[in-house]
């Protein structure tokens, strides 16, 4: 915020007679409170507040009582004291308790006016003022004031944030005197997590997932369906277990709209209405429909595909009952090449295109959403955006770092659409997400959705390859619910400076778990630097004694050395540190499966690197008969290098396992699985190989040619 409209403010409260915050981050007080997302305005003041067992967290409306439960089990995790939570109807006759209130009572605003905090003009317009909050912490007590429900939930977590421990055993959590006024900087708040390509979080997780971030002020929560809904309409299609049907059914999925809805989360369905939809066109019963055989886009020629989406819509509509609707459309490359290409071909493929959205629109008329649509394909045809329905919502989006977005949304806003902007948490295909990237990628993407107006963020996560868990994401998510409440572009300095206590509580603020994030990202920036793109999955399962995986072995070995100390430093720091976190502790768990998937990355290149080196070297030296048994001992012994990597990859597996059960359903797990059974029976079967040179040597004085057993690197 310009420092013009901090003075205009500081005329407003003088009267409170506390020091003027004049910048909402950095080494500045707002900074030092270490707060996610940070306030827009803070005023400090001396003394502090303390929580005692006589403290009373007071409600004058019983719905503030999920807000004051979330105050009370943080309170309760951290020292033990359970605090009453009562329903009153009046002002406390005794200080030092905490009061929830509405700024829609007339005696409290009029209250916190007396005190010069101002509780209207410019706390937010329209919608966004509703999620705006008031704090005060003064000696006579504390005060949560939200305009509404929603709003004061929102004070209340940034309250928890404010709690800080203090004496013996910092048992005494203490508040710091001082007035925060706050609210959003974009109406949606939103984070879009991919279950449809493996992975299928169990109900709880998700559960878990809506209230977490809901604690960073997100409001809406999307997830790409595609195949995994229990249709009845399209009875092939759902995912199957063995023990039950793995996909959400109309009554989960109610359960979960209901538990969001308490935590003031809209639930945001994406169902594909045009492309990636493989898992429906593998099946002949919709060859019809499909642009090109067995393929992933809907035909628009054939009027039974729009048959098919009132059917699947008339399902899955219903079920959410908030504004919006996710009708996907990203990624049609098939368009125009099979049952389309003559109509592309007289119309051209963007009115094609774009036709068949307006037809889906024209569909879901009846349900009176706001259709939301990627907008990778449609920007390719600016000047037939008019085509569309000004109520539709693109959404932009773009996965990499880069300095400016402007290019993708301004052909939206020009043509009068609304935009919705979608930065990612970059953890597709990789063993742990590229933070960095995220990060920037995340800033100056939302930066520039507010720039031009923007109705919120839709931040996600992709599962394309099958195999990422969802806790490994957090400080991405948690950095988009931070960067789209805060004002312009956020720093990602302050953001990694507040993350380990804001996210974990960690009461030494030293930096621990942020350390953690840096080693663990610090294989993506090492790899790069050799033309590798990731620490990959694909990295890591690519076959160590082909030539193709030798010569990425001898590529990514100049900087091993430095990717297993990253990830070994992280794996220490996690387990030496772990009673530290104070709160989301079980999410270090995938932090330090990630450590040691990366540490056995380095391990395989390493250790296939010096098998190869040792085999050469005795295949060179043949006639001396010490030099060959000593190599070969360095390749199959008791600790043998082979027998090392199949240990390491194995232990991996168990923790792989440990960590999908944590999360998700146990369908899919099985594919992901047999990729570390392959790569394990790789390893084994070329023990036994080596073995048999071995004793070949033994009896002969020759050894095979080392190409022939697969190793290529001299």
């Amino acid at each position: 915020m310009k420092i013009t409209k901090w003075i205009f403010f500081a005329c407003c409260i003088c009267s409170a007679c506390l020091p003027l915050v004049v910048q909402a981050q950095g080494n500045g007080p707002v900074g030092r409170l270490r707060i996610l997302p940070a306030p827009k305005e803070v005023r400090m003041a001396e003394g502090e507040v303390a929580i005692k067992p006589s403290t009373t967290i007071l409600i004058s409306n019983s719905e503030d009582r999920l807000a004051a439960e979330t105050l009370q089990k943080e309170i309760r995790d951290r020292t033990g004291l359970r605090l009453a939570i009562e329903v009153v109807s009046a002002a406390p006759k005794t200080t030092g308790h905490i009061s929830l209130g509405r700024l829609t009572d007339r005696g409290l605003r009029s209250y916190l006016e007396s005190q010069g905090i101002k509780v209207d003009g410019d706390m937010g317009t329209h919608d966004l003022d509703q999620q705006g909050y008031v704090i005060r912490v003064s000696d006579s007590g504390v005060l949560v004031a939200g305009r509404s429900a929603q709003g004061l939930f929102y004070g209340v977590q940034t309250l928890r944030q404010l709690l800080r421990p203090e004496g013996p055993g910092e048992k005494t959590l203490v508040i710091p005197a001082l007035v925060i006024r706050d609210w959003p900087s974009m109406e949606w708040r939103g984070v879009s997590d991919d279950i449809s390509r493996g992975p299928i979080l169990t109900l709880d997780y998700l559960k878990m997932q809506i209230r977490t971030l809901a604690e960073y002020k997100i409001n809406l929560v999307g997830f790409n369906l595609e195949h995994v809904f229990a249709f009845q309409t399209q009875a092939l299609v759902a995912p199957r277990d063995v023990a039950k049907e793995a996909a959400l059914t109309p009554s989960e999925i109610k359960e979960l709209v209901d538990y969001a809805s308490r935590y003031y989360v809209t639930l945001l369905p994406e169902q594909q209405a045009f492309g990636h939809l493989h898992q429906f066109l593998k099946y002949e019963v919709y060859s019809e429909l499909a642009e090109t055989p067995h393929g992933h886009v809907l035909t628009p020629t054939n009027p039974k595909t729009y048959d098919f989406i009132r059917q699947v819509y008339g399902e899955v509509v219903p079920l959410f009952p908030g504004p919006l609707f996710h009708i996907g459309s990203d990624e049609t490359a098939e368009l125009g090449i099979g049952q389309t290409k003559a109509l592309a071909a007289q119309q051209g493929l963007g009115r094609v295109y774009l036709e068949h959205l307006q037809k889906v629109f024209e569909i879901m008329r009846p349900y009176h959403k706001q259709l939301m649509f990627w907008g990778d394909i449609a920007v390719k045809y600016p000047e037939l955006l008019a085509i569309l329905p000004k109520d539709m919502i693109a959404v932009p989006w773009d996965y990499d770092p880069k300095p400016s977005y402007e290019t993708i949304i301004t052909p939206y806003t020009d043509a009068g659409l609304r935009v919705v902007v979608a930065p990612g948490a970059g953890n597709a295909r990789t063993i742990w997400p590229d933070l960095e990237g995220a990060f920037v990628n995340i800033r100056n993407f939302v930066r520039d959705g507010q720039k031009h107006q923007a109705l919120g963020v839709l931040n996600t996560t992709w599962n394309d390859d099958g195999e990422a868990l969802v806790d490994m994401t957090w400080p991405a998510l948690v950095f988009g619910a931070a960067a789209s409440w805060q004002p312009g572009e956020s720093s990602i300095d302050d953001f990694k400076s507040s993350y380990d206590w804001a996210f974990y509580r960690n009461n030494n603020n030293d930096g621990t778990f942020a350390d953690v994030m840096e080693n663990l990202d610090r294989p993506h920036t090492l790899l790069a630097g050799v033309k590798l793109d990731d620490p990959s999955h694909d990295l890591f399962w690519s076959d160590p004694f082909s030539e193709a995986g030798a010569n990425l072995a001898a590529k990514a070995l100049p900087v091993t050395h430095e990717l297993r100390l990253a990830a070994e430093h992280a794996a220490e720091a996690l387990m030496h540190n772990r009673n530290q976190a104070h709160l989301h502790a079980e999410t270090l768990d995938d932090m330090l499966l990630a450590a040691w998937h990366l540490d056995t990355l380095g391990l395989k290149i390493q250790f296939t690197s010096e098998i190869s080196r040792f085999y050469w070297d005795a295949y060179q030296n043949q006639t001396d008969g010490a030099r060959v048994q000593n190599d070969m001992d360095e390749i199959v012994d008791i600790n043998g290098r082979l027998q090392s990597l199949r240990d390491a990859i194995t232990e991996v597996r168990k923790m792989y396992v440990e960590g999908w059960s944590r999360e998700n359903l146990p369908y899919w797990r099985d594919n992901v699985l047999v990729r570390y059974d392959n790569l394990t029976a790789e390893v084994q079967q070329k023990i036994v190989v080596v073995q048999a040179a071995q004793r070949q040597y033994w009896t002969s004085k020759t050894l095979p040619a080392p190409e022939s057993l697969g190793f290529f690197l001299k």
